[in-house]
């Protein structure tokens, strides 16, 4: 045991609630200072910003580092890759294309923004921008990767995939492709890729690989009342929404939930200033 003076044990005493103050009064700072946010089907990059899902952020001290986009002449990078402190990014993928495609754009997108800030990544993926991000943490080499966070993904499928598919297959979409709407041709992998998970469909195997062992958060709508349009997702049922339900995933996924419809608005900023607090 030492021996402490008054004096001595006066200071230990200052020090301490010197330390508990600066922890409650000033912000801890993320482990991971980096956030790419991943869009879903039929939307782009700065669909984050449209509907203001970033203002939460940049109001809680997240930057905005801009966007990751693709043209024929290469890569697109955002010019300032470089922000200190937290910051945010989005990417545009082609979002009618197979899940292996995206995820090959997302791979060249975090490959240069890891390089550059070396911290590791957190993922949000909205609707199949989760399923990119997932399948992207499966393969054999990615960057190093904080926590995914998916809003409203379809992690067992959907219906309205296997409905989709079955449509562009269909008079009614040959009928389509004649009148120049192209979609729902394009889309076709994407909607086969989105099926029902089963024996033999994409997302049974993808459910049934090694995950790394980071925190999973599932953002769920979990309104179950159909007569409210305006707050029911009628895209994705809500128990494919929780990477609980994921075989490779079962009990290692916080189940966030939410009352709004599938699609993304203001609140799910408020949502992700929520979970990233939560999970540091």
């Amino acid at each position: 045991m030492l021996n402490m003076t008054n004096t001595d044990q006066r200071i230990l005493s200052i020090i301490f609630c010197l330390v508990v103050v600066s922890l409650v009064i000033l912000p801890v700072p993320l482990q991971a200072k980096t956030m790419v946010l991943i869009h879903g089907y039929m939307a782009e990059g700065m669909s984050w910003r449209n509907t203001k899902v970033t203002n939460a952020l940049v109001r809680t001290g997240w930057k905005d580092g801009g966007q990751y986009s693709y043209r024929r002449q290469g890569m697109l990078i955002p010019k300032n890759v470089k922000l200190g402190s937290h910051a945010f990014f989005t990417v545009d993928l082609p979002s009618k294309s197979p899940i292996d495609t995206q995820a090959r754009f997302l791979q060249q997108y975090v490959k240069h923004l890891y390089a550059i800030r070396k911290e590791p990544i957190i993922f949000v993926g909205h609707s199949a921008g989760g399923i990119v991000a997932r399948f992207y943490l499966v393969a054999p080499t990615h960057v190093p990767v904080r926590s995914l966070i998916t809003i409203g993904t379809p992690h067992l499928g959907t219906p309205t995939a296997d409905w989709a598919l079955l449509a562009s297959n269909s008079p009614l979409g040959i009928m389509l492709d004649i009148a120049g709407q192209e979609d729902m041709r394009d889309s076709r992998g994407l909607f086969s890729d989105l099926k029902i998970a089963k024996p033999s469909t994409f997302l049974y195997w993808l459910n049934h690989q090694p995950h790394p062992r980071i925190p999973y958060v599932s953002i769920i709508r979990n309104n179950k009342d159909k007569k409210k349009r305006s707050t029911y997702d009628f895209i994705v049922p809500t128990d494919s929404q929780n990477m609980n339900n994921v075989a490779a995933l079962s009990g290692q996924s916080w189940a966030y939930l939410t009352q709004e419809n599938h699609f993304l608005n203001h609140k799910d900023g408020g949502f992700l200033v929520d979970i990233l607090k939560r999970i540091q």
